[in-house]
């Protein structure tokens, strides 16, 4: 990977780490019950933790080509699709908020998606030469 990718991916891993700690903050504080918090932050934290996994086998896809990064993003969506359902069977067989966790995690994962969706985007840019 050129430095110019790599620098590509460094600013959009940033982008990502910002969104989840502010994520994380949000999660912490703006609900008004116990059970609502720990619901948002498990939310938070499985969305931020598929976005790592995502931005990282997305950075792998495309350095080969757009089909190996079109199919990263169907494992993605199948990844996150059980992240969701594991964890909303976790929070409400605890007793605790699914509309907090729901609110948590898909808040998080829009912002990350887009930033998932910005990085493919420039990478793909780079490697066809757009970056002149």
């Amino acid at each position: 990977m050129s430095e110019h990718g790599a620098e590509t991916f460094r600013k959009h891993a940033g982008l990502a780490a910002v969104v989840a700690g502010v994520g994380l903050a949000v999660a912490a504080w703006l609900p008004r019950t116990p059970e609502a918090r720990l619901s948002a932050v498990v939310g938070v934290g499985l969305a931020a933790a598929t976005g790592v996994v995502a931005l990282v086998l997305k950075r792998r896809a495309v350095s080969r080509d757009l089909n190996a990064a079109l199919k990263v993003v169907g494992w993605v969506f199948g990844m996150r699709a059980v992240g969701v359902v594991v964890g909303l069977l976790w929070v409400v067989t605890r007793g605790l908020e699914a509309v907090a966790f729901v609110a948590g995690f898909f808040g998080t994962y829009f912002a990350l998606q887009w930033i998932e969706v910005s990085y493919v985007m420039a990478a793909s840019r780079d490697a066809a030469g757009g970056d002149e």
